[in-house]
């Protein structure tokens, strides 16, 4: 396919028939992982309505957008365009990773205090692109491998560490968002990880 093909859409887009390459593989992580950023940046502002516009905003943007592209071709082009990488080729027909991800953060603001949040949001970003890349290096051609769990529990506990959790909420915390990552729906896992993560930490007292 070339930038011309209005089949493929512009060049470096996924096609719905054609397999992410490595590098759109990367870049999406990296991206997802960046994403971690918005929880200490929210933190930084004053009381809970700066969170709630920004996560609010990401949410309702992304659900707009995924509408936007399938009944408009223009808006699929010019999405394409601009985030191409960031989407697989099968979410050319479902919703979106950068979708279920926002809607994962701004439901996480909207249920937790802004501390347990924020470390949500730093969990859910960081701890599934480890998974992922530890899991294509050792996991067998596993979709769902142990040793990506393994690095996701790893990659929670050392956040929660950094974060001030007790040992209870780093254990807890590590365990139940490793589980959470390995559940079997496609995009489930951005809003179930940073879900647990904040439940788990609101149950055992941190505010």
């Amino acid at each position: 396919m070339t930038a011309a093909d209005p089949a493929g859409g512009p060049a470096g887009a996924p096609t719905p028939d054609a397999p992410c390459t490595a590098r759109h593989e990367d870049w999406r992580r990296a991206v997802h992982a960046a994403s971690g950023l918005l929880g200490p940046l929210a933190l930084r502002f004053p009381g809970r309505s700066a969170g709630f516009v920004l996560f609010g905003g990401l949410a309702v943007i992304a659900l707009v957008l995924e509408v936007a592209r399938r009944v408009s071709p223009a808006v699929r082009r010019g999405v394409d365009a601009v985030g191409g990488p960031l989407f697989r080729p099968e979410e050319a027909r479902g919703v979106s990773g950068p979708t279920t991800l926002a809607w994962g953060y701004a439901v996480s603001w909207w249920l937790f205090t802004p501390a347990v949040a924020a470390t949500a949001v730093a969990v859910a970003a960081l701890a599934d692109p480890a998974a992922a890349l530890v899991g294509r290096r050792f996991g067998r051609g596993a979709p769902k491998s142990l040793a990506g769990s393994a690095a996701c529990a790893v990659v929670s506990a050392t956040v929660l560490l950094v974060a001030g959790g007790a040992a209870p909420a780093v254990v807890t915390g590590a365990l139940v968002v490793a589980m959470a990552e390995r559940a079997p729906w496609r995009g489930t896992d951005n809003i179930l990880v940073p879900l647990t993560v904040g439940v788990a930490l609101t149950l055992l007292g941190h505010r």
